[in-house]
C-alpha cells in the first residue's frame, strides 16, 4: 500500500504534468521537466501494482513525449498502453480502452503515418461513442476533437 507522502508525492507530479501539457508556450525546459514528472508518475503507477494506474501512467507520459514532438518515445509509450489494452482488455474502464487508441493516433499523426493515425483514431472514436457514462463519454469525445493531430484532418462533426 502507497505511504500518503508518496501518494501526495505522486498527485502533484500529476498535476504539474497536466498543468505543463496545458501551457500553449512550453519552453524547452518545461518540455523536459513536463517528461520528467509524467515518468515519476509512471513509476508510481507501476509501483502501487494497480493495471489501470500503470496504463494512465504510460498514457501520461506518452502525451508527455507527443506535446514535446518526439516522435519515438511517443511512439513507444503508445505502443505499451496498446499492449496493456490487448492483454487486458477485459480489466480496464471503456474510457482508457478509448484513450490507448487515441494516444495511438496522436502519436502515429506526430510521426507522420496519418493513414495509421487515421485508423487509430476512428477506433478511438467508435470506442468512445460507447463509454458508459454520459459525463466520461462527452469528456472523451472533446478530447478527441481537439489537437494536436499535426497533419491529420479530423471531420467536422
Amino acid at each position: 500500500m502507497d505511504q500518503p507522502d508518496e501518494q501526495a508525492s505522486a498527485d502533484t507530479a500529476r498535476i504539474e504534468c497536466l498543468r505543463l501539457l496545458d501551457k500553449e508556450d512550453r519552453t524547452l525546459a518545461e518540455d523536459k521537466a513536463m517528461i520528467g514528472v509524467a515518468h515519476a508518475v509512471l513509476k508510481h503507477s507501476q509501483a502501487t501494482g494497480e493495471l489501470v494506474e500503470e496504463h494512465r501512467g504510460n498514457v501520461l507520459v506518452a502525451r508527455a513525449y507527443i506535446a514535446a514532438g518526439l516522435i519515438e518515445p511517443a511512439l513507444e509509450f503508445a505502443r505499451r498502453t496498446m499492449d496493456i489494452t490487448a492483454k487486458h482488455h477485459e480489466a480496464l474502464p471503456d474510457t482508457d480502452r478509448a484513450t490507448a487508441k487515441e494516444i495511438a493516433a496522436r502519436a502515429w499523426a506526430l510521426a507522420g503515418n496519418l493513414e495509421r493515425a487515421e485508423h487509430h483514431r476512428t477506433g478511438a472514436q467508435m470506442l468512445g461513442e460507447a463509454i458508459g457514462d454520459e459525463a466520461e463519454r462527452q469528456a472523451f469525445l472533446e478530447r478527441l476533437r481537439a489537437g494536436p493531430w499535426f497533419r491529420l484532418e479530423i471531420p467536422e462533426e
